[in-house]
């Protein structure tokens, strides 16, 4: 019970499902996340943290970078339900297909690589 407790906890806000989202088509560092959202850093390191947390993502360090994606192999019963529904979701949302711009942009721009 714990366990949903903090799937549904991570799922309750509207920019960390938009970050699952874009996790379940890339994976994204938190620098590169923070150019997608009108939050701060910190926000955005917290907001990974919960989904990492509720078994949504798995992380790796790439020099100074924390880099994320969504766990469809590893992560508990719950949360690849969640995913496989959250990947097929959304897909014509218009704040998503922006998103998904601003991230094509942004890798473009190379703010991983800048980061390091």
């Amino acid at each position: 019970m714990r366990s949903f407790n903090k799937i549904a906890k991570a799922l309750s806000d509207e920019n960390r499902l938009k970050m699952l989202k874009l996790l379940t088509e890339k994976d994204i560092c938190v620098c590169e996340m923070t150019e997608l959202f009108p939050i701060s850093h910190s926000q955005v390191s917290r907001s990974l943290h919960i989904l990492y947390e509720a078994g949504f993502l798995k992380r790796w360090h790439m020099g100074k970078c924390v880099v994320y994606m969504a766990d469809r192999v590893d992560s508990n019963a719950y949360c690849q339900k969640m995913l496989n529904l959250i990947a097929d979701s959304f897909n014509e949302d218009e704040s998503i297909q922006k998103l998904r711009e601003k991230l094509q942009q942004v890798i473009e721009r190379k703010v991983r690589e800048k980061s390091r």
